[in-house]
């Protein structure tokens, strides 16, 4: 009996198979990936060095084609001769109705956490619908679970360092970025609605008041309490 000469292809050929006989959206290389660290076979040492895209890419194998959108980067989607057209043509109409690049800067740095945050394999992460917005490991009890929106792991990049969104790398950004897009979409949750609003910060006369004297003077002011509540209620 001959061994196969390369096991994981074969394996590969056989899930990309059977997963669009039963649907034919497309299938996230993210999420091929998973499936194959939930079967104990990624990854493997002899592939050690290589992606699963490279993998896939060096095999030149009609069944195992790599899908990609350009104007997501992010979005990759491996297909077989017969169901390329078909994945292409829903990856595009899918891309249309993805909403503008998120704003990194302006999401709080708990929902960016979040998406970076280690996490157990195949176990998801938490966040809360209403702010402050904050994430937990932990399921929440199931009278409260539907104050939290599921972050599955294929939407997020364990480990990603991202205390200043501006420092990221521009692929890290852009993986980043098409993660939360691509939850947003699959979970019709608005962006928006995570949004930083930097409001500009009143100020009422008295505090115009004291701003306006000198360092030498503003400490030896002294104001009545009527006047300094009046002062107060006026911008």
């Amino acid at each position: 009996m001959v061994s196969d000469p390369n096991p994981l292809l074969t394996t590969l050929r056989a899930i990309v198979a059977e997963r669009y006989e039963k649907d034919t959206s497309p299938l996230l290389l993210s999420d091929l990936g998973l499936m194959l660290r939930q079967r104990g076979l990624w990854p493997r040492q002899e592939h050690t060095g290589k992606t699963l895209r490279q993998i896939i890419e060096d095999a030149h194998d009609p069944n195992l084609l790599i899908v990609r959108d350009k104007n997501l980067p992010a979005y990759v989607a491996v297909a077989t001769e017969a169901t390329k057209t078909v994945v292409e043509q829903l990856m595009a109409r899918r891309v249309q109705r993805t909403s503008s690049v998120p704003n990194l800067e302006a999401l709080p740095r708990s929902v960016l956490f979040a998406f970076c945050v280690r996490q157990e394999a195949g176990k998801p992460v938490f966040l809360s619908k209403t702010p402050p917005f904050k994430y937990t490991l932990a399921p929440p009890d199931e009278a409260d679970r539907d104050q939290f929106f599921v972050i599955d792991e294929r939407y997020r990049r364990p480990g990603l360092k991202i205390l200043e969104p501006s420092e990221l790398s521009a692929s890290d950004r852009l993986d980043l970025q098409g993660r939360i897009t691509s939850w947003s979409r699959d979970h019709d949750v608005p962006l928006e609605e995570f949004y930083i609003i930097k409001e500009k910060k009143r100020v009422n006369a008295l505090e115009r008041l004291l701003a306006a004297q000198s360092r030498e003077v503003a400490p030896k002011i002294v104001i009545p309490g009527d006047i300094a509540l009046i002062l107060m209620q006026h911008e």
